[in-house]
């Protein structure tokens, strides 16, 4: 899909939440089957995949007791789920049911170890991109292991340099994109590992980060950065302008309205209770986009999935007029 000359925003409403306490309790990521959602939890309750469907029914567990520290999910076409585990330095695959079909990686620091891997993602051939976290770089795999490419021009904070990279995305020409995240920015470099620029600083306004814990790109080349410790997800153009930003306007999913309705205590207390905090995004994990332009917000400290849709028109160089310097815009 080409990307298109420029767009009319029309706006990105929320589109609804999945999930509650009991089920996805400290989600960290999230991948798609056909039918099912596959949430990777960590902490309290979690530390296993817990899988729904898209009518927020709890469909059970996957890899109960396989899991430490568990980081990162990819989920590919026959519905095989890739997780990393940052205590045990590795990658654990299980087929849709829970049944480990292989693990890979060890600790290290040389081509092909992994010093606690966090976020990861297929690139367009197919192939995994996982950010090893400590040792500051981004590296690339085949599906079984196989170490084909290293990221990086070490540590530190000049371009191309990173300080705990944590999330990683690849847009549909191969470009990469790294969530830098003690550097408080993300950079893009080409698919041959060939620092493009980076965009973002410390702090809480538009366009500054404060522990960015993830990024994905959508089919515009459209930018989203989970901006951690400011407890909001930001999105950018392909340039890496600010855009916009969400802090969060969840309603109760469908599992939670079942669960408190259920539960008089829970009813009443929700009752006499100011809900406005409870709308609000609380130390976003993974940001998702899919096909249909649906943005997945991993709600950790609220223990649900926020989930907002794109409203956008394509248009042609014939229909907007060139960049302007110094642009104002009038609303109507």
């Amino acid at each position: 899909m080409a990307r298109p000359y420029a767009l009319l925003r029309s706006g990105f409403p929320y589109y609804l939440t999945m999930g509650q306490r009991r089920v996805t309790t400290n989600p960290v990521d999230i991948g798609f089957g056909e039918e099912n959602v596959y949430v990777l939890t960590r902490g309290g309750l979690g530390n296993d995949v817990r899988v729904i469907n898209w009518d927020d029914e709890n469909l059970g567990r996957r890899g109960e007791g396989n899991f430490t520290w568990p980081a990162g999910l990819l989920v590919d076409e026959e519905e095989n789920l890739y997780v990393t585990d940052e205590a045990k330095h590795n990658v654990t695959v299980m087929d849709k049911d829970g049944n480990v079909l292989e693990t890979w990686g060890e600790q290290g620091s040389d081509d092909g170890q992994l010093d606690r891997p966090s976020s990861l993602e297929f690139d367009p051939d197919g192939n995994i991109l996982i950010s090893d976290t400590m040792n500051h770089r981004v590296q690339r795999f085949t599906r079984d292991g196989q170490h084909l490419q290293t990221i990086s021009a070490g540590q530190g904070s000049g371009p191309g340099e990173m300080n705990m990279p944590w999330g990683v995305a690849t847009d549909e020409a191969g470009d990469v994109y790294v969530a830098d995240w003690r550097n408080d920015r993300v950079q893009k470099f080409t698919a041959d590992g060939e620092f493009v620029f980076e965009f973002g600083s410390s702090g809480d306004e538009k366009g500054q980060f404060n522990r960015p814990a993830s990024v994905a790109v959508d089919a515009h080349g459209d930018i989203y950065v989970s901006d951690w410790l400011n407890d909001r997800v930001q999105m950018f153009n392909a340039d890496g302008r600010f855009v916009e930003q969400f802090f969060g306007d969840a309603n109760l999913s469908i599992s939670g309205r079942q669960y408190i309705l259920a539960n008089p205590t829970t009813l009443r207390l929700r009752e006499m209770t100011d809900l406005e905090p409870t709308r609000r995004l609380s130390a976003p994990g993974s940001v998702r986009v899919d096909s249909e332009f649906r943005l997945f917000i991993c709600d950790f400290g609220q223990h649900r999935i926020q989930v907002y849709k794109k409203e956008a028109y394509e248009l042609g160089e014939d229909e907007i007029l060139p960049p302007m310097r110094n642009p104002i815009l009038f609303t109507t």
